[in-house]
């Protein structure tokens, strides 16, 4: 699931990035309501409202979006961040698998078991035994990715890439 993983790390660097005053190549830069971050790691310990912030131990909570819009909305008057609310549910869905994948617990677990029958809705909400990551994500697409991603019989993992292609593109214009 390093998909999952460089999503929330690209997510993290543009929010970063932004707020220390970094443009796109094209020349875009969010709209600051007061100003910019003197550097990187300014601009993490305003993020993270932690002026002792060490990047290699604490994380930003990039994998909530609404976290990351209303972040944005509250160092930025305009910020493409918005594109993420409609997607909400899919990147969560994906942050479950992906923890179903990385750990063990009962609570990856059942996040997972719920990603997995929103997605595949399958008889009695009951999934066989031992039913994990691997075989939904070869799963070939029935629901939440829209009509062309069923049509052609895309599996969740490759459904995936497409919106987040997308996104990517939104956020850096």
């Amino acid at each position: 699931m390093g998909l999952v993983a460089s999503w929330e790390e690209f997510i993290e660097r543009t929010l970063v990035r932004y707020l220390a005053g970094a443009q796109t190549k094209s020349g875009y830069l969010p709209k600051p309501k007061v100003g910019t971050a003197d550097d990187i790691s300014h601009a993490y310990e305003l993020l993270s409202l932690d002026p002792d912030y060490n990047p290699s131990r604490d994380y930003l909570r990039v994998t909530n979006t609404r976290w990351v819009t209303r972040t944005a909305d509250f160092y930025f008057v305009t910020h493409p961040y918005g594109c993420l609310t409609n997607q909400s549910d899919l990147l969560k869905h994906a942050s479950s698998i992906r923890n179903r994948v990385a750990h063990d617990s009962d609570k990856c677990k059942a996040a997972f078991k719920a990603t997995a029958i929103a997605f595949l809705q399958p008889p009695n909400d009951h999934l066989s035994q031992g039913y994990g990551p691997g075989a939904l994500l070869t799963a070939k697409v029935q629901r939440h990715f829209g009509q062309q991603a069923i049509q052609t019989q895309k599996s969740h993992f490759n459904a995936y890439a497409d919106p987040y292609r997308g996104l990517a593109r939104k956020i850096v214009p």
